[in-house]
């Protein structure tokens, strides 16, 4: 059986799911091509050293000039053979013999592969390395840079949108009815939300937002009663009694109606008018009432669970997806659409700052190298197991094959080192011989 053997290297990879074989990539190829050259420039040594140490044996007496070249050929083929032994036994079998303590990648791939996932973990993946390299990258800079070319804005913009429709593309009607009535719905009703109602009706009143609308529907009414002045007519002539002269009614209508509008006018110039704030009173009264155990929170509670029960609240919530998806459409996946447009010059004034602004750079490198080290810290056995994991996978036999791919080529020069060494190593001791007397 010959010393040296050329493996059929496999490639692990997208061509490979589990590991198997597939064609090699340029770059595997040039590696073999190598790993061949460096395997034959050292088989030649070693038939060099043998050719050497035969001729020297067969056609001359070994003694003086030739004694020593006898010597360093044979000290060459020795230590030729021996690192050949040891460079092989990492791959496979020598000679295909199942000597003990051989073939060592193929028989400890999975503990290998586990000494190396645990030491990736210990030495790189923690807070403090991960977190470093980061901060030395520039990310944010750099990105800035990169953003800065507006086709590259182009880019992520159109990625964005092209994301976001693939993500409407895939939620049907059918997904959302089902969310709405199955999960959200439910899950309203077994909540309560009265509480929730009553802090936000009680924050409204504390910003006063609820003002304009006090304002407006105010200033309605002063308009609608002033259009409509028969509204009081008839609710005077329809209570008072019939021996009543008309003249009085009309008389009390018409002051009625001049009462009315002025208090109405009074509350809507005044802002502080006593109306007001007895709105405003009677809302914080409600809130209280709402967030604790009333009767008037379980009537809020029973109202609501009841409205949510109806199907009509399916429908409305498919027809607000329905204009919320058409929306999001128009505004950013359509290419001449405004918020894509503003969302585009958005990420320019970003890109600008980030370059032109270097202590936000640097408090967003830093926010990245925390985030980035503490993900680190806390998953880098995890993300180091896919190393373990791969090489689990791997077959054995393959696995050396493409471990030897990637530094078979460098190992060759132990074999070339051993034969030169070697012979050196056998110069000196002949020479030692020699030299000592009798």
């Amino acid at each position: 059986m010959s010393i040296e053997k050329t493996p059929s290297v496999p490639r692990f990879g997208a061509g490979s799911g589990n590991g198997g074989p597939a064609e090699l990539t340029p770059e595997d190829q040039e590696r073999a091509r190598g790993l061949k050259k460096m395997r034959t420039l050292a088989l030649s040594l070693l038939i060099l050293a043998t050719l050497i140490f035969l001729s020297t044996h067969l056609f001359t007496d070994n003694t003086g000039v030739w004694g020593f070249v006898s010597r360093a050929s044979e000290a060459a083929m020795i230590g030729a053979i021996a690192d050949w032994f040891a460079v092989t036994a990492l791959f496979r079998h020598p000679l295909g013999l199942p000597i003990p303590h051989t073939a060592i990648i193929p028989r400890k791939k999975d503990t290998l592969g586990a000494s190396l996932s645990a030491f990736v973990a210990a030495n790189f993946l923690h807070a403090e390395a991960v977190s470093t390299k980061i901060r030395s990258a520039e990310i944010s800079h750099r990105a800035g840079k990169w953003l800065a070319k507006p086709a590259n804005r182009d880019i992520v913009v159109d990625r964005a949108a092209g994301g976001l429709e693939y993500v409407l593309a895939r939620i049907d009607d059918d997904s959302i009815k089902a969310l709405t009535r199955n999960v959200i719905i439910p899950r309203l009703v077994a909540t309560r939300k009265t509480p929730v109602l009553a802090q936000l009706l009680r924050q409204i009143v504390l910003d006063g937002a609820h003002h304009r609308l006090v304002d407006l529907i105010v200033a309605e009414a002063y308009s609608w009663l002033g259009d409509n002045p028969q509204v009081i007519d008839e609710i005077v002539h329809n209570r008072a009694p019939s021996w009543v002269p008309d003249f009085v009614n009309e008389q009390l209508a018409n002051r009625l109606q001049r009462e009315v509008l002025g208090w109405v006018a009074d509350v809507r110039d005044n802002e502080y008018h006593k109306a007001r704030q007895a709105l405003d009173a009677w809302l914080v009264d409600l809130s209280d009432d709402l967030e604790s155990d009333s009767s008037l929170s379980q009537r809020a509670e029973e109202i609501f669970n009841d409205l949510l029960s109806q199907e009509g609240v399916v429908d409305s919530v498919l027809e607000i997806w329905g204009s919320l998806k058409q929306l999001l459409r128009e505004a950013i996946i359509d290419e001449s659409g405004e918020v894509r447009a503003r969302i585009w010059q958005l990420i320019g004034e970003f890109a600008e700052r980030l370059q032109a602004d270097s202590e936000f750079s640097r408090r967003i490198d830093d926010r990245i190298a925390t985030t980035a080290g503490d993900l680190a810290e806390s998953f880098g056995p995890e993300i180091a197991s896919v190393i373990s994991d791969t090489i689990e996978r791997w077959d054995a036999k393959e696995a050396a094959e493409r471990i030897e791919l990637y530094v078979g080529r460098d190992l060759q020069y132990i074999r070339i080192n051993g034969t030169v060494i070697g012979a050196l190593v056998g110069l000196v001791i002949h020479t030692v011989i020699v030299l000592l007397p009798g």
